[in-house]
């Protein structure tokens, strides 16, 4: 795989993502940012609540992660959990104020099952003058796990 310069963005919640991420550092040696929010979601039906409100509220958790400065990469590998059918809103908002500029994209999410099409579809808007690399996008699920290693060698 020829993935010069790498960055991955990431978040995790339970660990899977994490897993992820850490697969990608250990291919490709990209740099990691783990982007986290202020205050930690907590448990399962917390975090439902936390963000079910935030959604309705539209005031993502403040960020305890200061913005990066990713101008010397070529290529960001970008990790979430789907919450809600997407991206965590403070997630979101982290990417929004990053310069991705001309980035090459590279999504990675694990899901409890759906979410799929939405989060790239928020990925599309949060990062509209990046090329969001929709065929090598990553997505796992409880049922479906796809090999990292086998993706990753299908990245060129």
């Amino acid at each position: 795989m020829s993935l010069d310069k790498c960055a991955v963005i990431y978040y995790s919640k339970s660990g899977r993502t994490k897993q992820v991420a850490e697969a990608i550092k250990a291919r490709t040696n990209a740099d990691m940012y783990l982007v986290e929010p202020e205050e930690a979601y907590g448990g399962y039906l917390a975090s439902i609540i936390k963000v079910g409100k935030e959604k309705l509220t539209r005031r993502p958790a403040k960020l305890k992660t200061q913005i990066a400065d990713f101008m010397g990469y070529d290529v960001i590998f970008i990790g979430f959990p789907v919450w809600y059918g997407t991206l965590p809103p403070f997630f979101q908002e982290y990417i929004k104020q990053c310069d991705l500029k001309g980035k090459r994209i590279i999504p990675f999410a694990t899901s409890g099952g759906t979410g799929k099409s939405g989060s790239l579809n928020t990925l599309k808007e949060l990062l509209p003058e990046s090329e969001i690399d929709i065929n090598n996008y990553y997505f796992a699920t409880g049922s479906s796990k796809p090999d990292v290693n086998a993706w990753l060698d299908n990245i060129n």
